[in-house]
């Protein structure tokens, strides 16, 4: 083992001093620390080993036990007791998240994105950071920074034990070893998962599921020995710098706190057990050791003694700081929007008319021409197929398999590695192949990648666009033909879009890429070549290249006469995708009679446009393709009632779907599912009769 040298040690020996006491004192102070949290007992050495040596270049996800880590990497108890108490002042989130969920965009610290508590969840977002650093390594992008001496940037991603039988982490894992990415996964074994232990919860430990993934590095120490971590990770770090490919380091550990301060381990662990983690406190293990290579005992208690000097007084300083003013709780929600107005011709002269999916290709393409940092990935959107609609065709002959890639079956990963690769600078277009399969993503999305600029109180905005093919036509029967808008608008801190048209699709695409916050776009698939019988308008002329539409902005597709609003004889009908085209051939039997209110975007919602339309009429029809039950559409219409109430000469209408639980396969049974020319017929003719 290479000698370290002492001041590294004596280094060590404070932090660990330090977060004993930190502990201590949380412990002593229940009442002031009221707010749930973790500590890093028993962790120290391992923690204090891999902060010692980060680059400012590098990136680190930790998890909500490594205090230790941040002490390492130069946070001040007094900083960190800020997040603990959930203080204004907090430089994490401002006192709106946990103890130990730190982010880091400034310089001089490794850069750490958003942090959640969901255990390895972090495992995703961390493996894009990797992707996203080893993509622009390729492009040769100024966007890359490296350290003073030329040393390329690594990833390391911080995870208890039990978190590894999450399915995401091996989502990471698989997506790590297969593109060979810069990321070190350190899993802290401690042999608890709250109250289960490893016996009861997993076969193997960490090192030896990683054998099944072939390419990891793999390497078990004593976590516990600050000395033999020091000298392992320094190994593991400098050999992640040099070859770019993943490794994994389990560090035994012992757990000599509580699992959090509200789950206290009297509550489930015996004396006996307790006795066996305490013999293998790193404290007193690293002290033996400084006693040996000459440091007094005197030496060790002043430290020892000014730690809890500095602890004491950080505490009495956090106690009284201020709390978060209350008219902030809205701040940081979204990023603010860079695109305001529309610009461009959306109907050049001599332009030809262009299917909804080849509008998204070419709004793609451009897009990539423009900005290098712009990559696209999900199942079967790489050269081979380019998308099983062929949304993505000939852009991985254009731009390369770096750029244009497939991905496993992946929609975890697809989603949440999006996350990393914003933090670098990339900026990603991916998609989930069809609706129905979205639900395994929603984990990231929810977790990850909604919550990042609101938990991390500005910092780290989520710019990526997610692709997701929608909507029900020609028998695509219950696992292709999902609408999920309502599912997808109970998330805050995301936008959704839905353009009808191939003019909007290419605007709204671009307004998505630009959009400094996480867009998803529905796109139907039974509008994608204008062929379901009555969408042919969905083809128009290509707009130009620079043609944008802000999101939020609702059109007018069909306006009633100004004689038949004025006698009181018609209604609009607020809708969107699939919905247009049944409501313009209904309209076709009300000549005059009826405004169609293309929505575009659910959220924002354009709803002083919607309420005008509403007030100009006095009656309303809310259209949809989803199953009408608890849908968007139903809230909207509870929406326009309350805003729009003494305008209204009757009920606000909602048609939508029958509330089936999924689309049947037939497409006799299909068809009388979902809305159509007569039933919204019968809807408007009751609208306008009574």
């Amino acid at each position: 083992m290479a000698a370290i040298d002492t001041n590294i040690l004596l280094s060590a020996y404070r932090l660990m001093c330090t977060a004993k006491v930190m502990a201590e004192t949380y412990e002593a102070n229940r009442s002031i620390c009221k707010y749930v949290h973790s500590t890093s007992r028993g962790h120290e050495a391992i923690q204090l080993a891999l902060a010692f040596q980060l680059l400012p270049v590098d990136y680190v996800s930790p998890y909500y036990r490594d205090e230790s880590m941040l002490l390492g990497i130069g946070y001040q108890p007094y900083e960190l007791m800020l997040q603990l108490l959930a203080k204004k002042d907090d430089p994490f989130s401002g006192g709106r998240s946990y103890y130990s969920h730190p982010n880091n965009n400034l310089p001089g610290k490794p850069q750490m994105i958003h942090q959640s508590s969901a255990t390895g969840m972090q495992a995703i977002p961390a493996t894009g950071i990797a992707q996203g650093l080893q993509y622009l390594d390729a492009i040769n992008s100024p966007l890359l920074k490296k350290g003073l001496n030329g040393e390329m940037p690594v990833v390391v991603c911080s995870l208890g034990d039990a978190s590894i039988t999450e399915g995401e982490v091996s989502e990471a894992f698989q997506f790590a070893v297969l593109k060979k990415l810069p990321v070190i996964y350190l899993v802290q074994d401690n042999n608890w998962a709250i109250s289960a232990t490893a016996a009861e919860t997993r076969a193997m430990d960490a090192y030896d599921y990683a054998a099944g993934f072939t390419g990891m590095k793999r390497i078990r120490i004593d976590g516990t020995n600050f000395e033999e971590s020091y000298n392992c990770l320094r190994d593991v770090i400098r050999y992640t710098r040099n070859h770019r490919t993943p490794c994994l380091v389990q560090a035994n550990v012992c757990l000599l706190g509580h699992h959090t301060s509200g789950v206290r381990k009297e509550f489930y662990r015996t004396a006996e057990d307790l006795e066996q983690h305490a013999v293998n406190d790193p404290g007193p293990k690293l002290k033996k050791r400084l006693m040996e290579t000459g440091i007094s005992e005197e030496q060790l208690i002043q430290i020892e003694k000014e730690a809890a000097e500095k602890v004491a007084s950080d505490f009495e300083l956090a106690s009284k700081a201020a709390d978060p003013d209350i008219t902030t709780v809205e701040d940081f929600v979204f990023a603010p929007a860079t695109i305001n107005e529309e610009k461009g011709e959306r109907n050049p002269a001599g332009a030809e008319p262009v299917m909804m999916v080849d509008a998204a290709l070419f709004a793609i393409r451009e897009i990539m021409e423009d900005h290098p940092e712009a990559l696209l990935y999900g199942q079967d959107t790489g050269r081979r197929l380019g998308g099983v609609f062929r949304e993505a065709a000939t852009l991985a002959e254009r731009f390369g398999d770096h750029r244009v890639f497939n991905t496993a079956i992946q929609e975890a990963y697809i989603i949440g590695s999006a996350v990393g690769m914003c933090a670098t600078g990339a900026r990603p277009i991916v998609e989930v192949q069809f609706a129905d399969y979205i639900y395994p993503g929603l984990n990231q999305l929810v977790t990850e990648m909604a919550k990042s600029f609101y938990l991390s109180n500005g910092k780290f905005p989520v710019q990526a666009v997610i692709r997701v093919p929608v909507g029900a036509y020609g028998g695509g029967g219950p696992y292709h033909s999902a609408s999920i808008e309502t599912t997808l608008l109970s998330i805050k801190g995301i936008k959704v879009v839905y353009p009808s048209n191939a003019a909007d699709m290419k605007g709204l695409m671009k307004a998505a890429f630009y959009d400094p916050n996480p867009v998803v776009m529905l796109e139907h698939k039974g509008l994608y070549w204008g062929k379901v019988p009555g969408t042919a308008e969905a083809k128009t002329p290509e707009p130009s290249r620079d043609y944008i539409i802000p999101l939020g902005k609702a059109n007018t597709i069909l306006k009633a006469d100004h004689d038949k609003i004025a006698s009181g004889e018609t209604c609009c009908v607020i809708t969107y995708g699939m919905g247009v085209y049944w409501a313009k051939a209904a309209a076709a039997s009300f000549p005059g009679q009826v405004e169609i209110i293309d929505l575009r975007t659910l959220f924002p919602l354009d709803e002083d446009f919607i309420f005008s339309s509403v007030i100009k009429h006095g009656r309303c029809l809310v259209l949809t393709e989803e199953q009408q039950n608890n849908s968007f559409a139903e809230a909207l219409a509870a929406r326009i009632s309350k805003h729009c109430f003494r305008f209204l000469d009757q009920a606000v209408e909602v048609l939508g779907s029958l509330n089936n639980p999924s689309v049947p396969l037939n497409t006799s049974l299909e068809k009388a599912m979902l809305p159509n020319y007569h039933k919204v017929c019968s809807v408007i003719n009751s609208l306008i009769k009574n």
